[in-house]
């Protein structure tokens, strides 16, 4: 937790319910992580982030990026030719349509590699405990590594 009570506040995600870091992990059809984004505080938001690394820059047209529906990015790729699929919002209605549903189904089914790759991350025990503020200069190397063994175990999607 940082002592400078200025930043204390920026550190602190509501999501995660304390102090976090954040970053933007890209992840390739195969299972790859092919993205580290730096370190970012932990109440700042997705698009924020984005909006900040240089993911976007990788980006050309033509390319589909899939994303969580909170993952508010697509008039970013957009401006670089590129597609978001996300899921289909429920919204008011009470079921989806077959073709939403068919939809829903095929990104859960590409989703579910994704997250098991940053549980994988997760569990690197170089990032599994709290990481102490006199470390905070190295975070993001920490982050990478972990990702870089992640990438060198047995692959998830074949």
């Amino acid at each position: 937790m940082p002592r400078d009570f200025r930043r204390l506040g920026n550190w602190y995600s509501s999501y995660k319910s304390h102090h976090t870091y954040k970053c933007f992990i890209g992840v390739a059809p195969n299972g790859a992580i092919v993205y580290v984004s730096n370190l970012y505080e932990g109440s700042i938001s997705d698009r924020a982030i984005v909006e900040k690394c240089s993911f976007l820059k990788y980006i050309n047209p033509g390319d589909l990026v899939l994303a969580d529906q909170g993952f508010l990015i697509e008039d970013f790729l957009m401006a670089r030719q590129a597609t978001l699929n996300i899921s289909p919002f429920l919204g008011k209605r009470s079921k989806f349509t077959a073709q939403e549903e068919l939809q829903t189904r095929r990104i859960a089914k590409a989703r579910i590699h994704v997250e098991r790759v940053i549980e994988r991350v997760k569990k690197i025990k170089l990032l599994s405990g709290n990481i102490p503020l006199s470390l905070t200069q190295i975070s993001y190397q920490m982050v990478f590594v972990a990702c870089c063994l992640v990438n060198f175990q047995e692959p998830l999607v074949k």
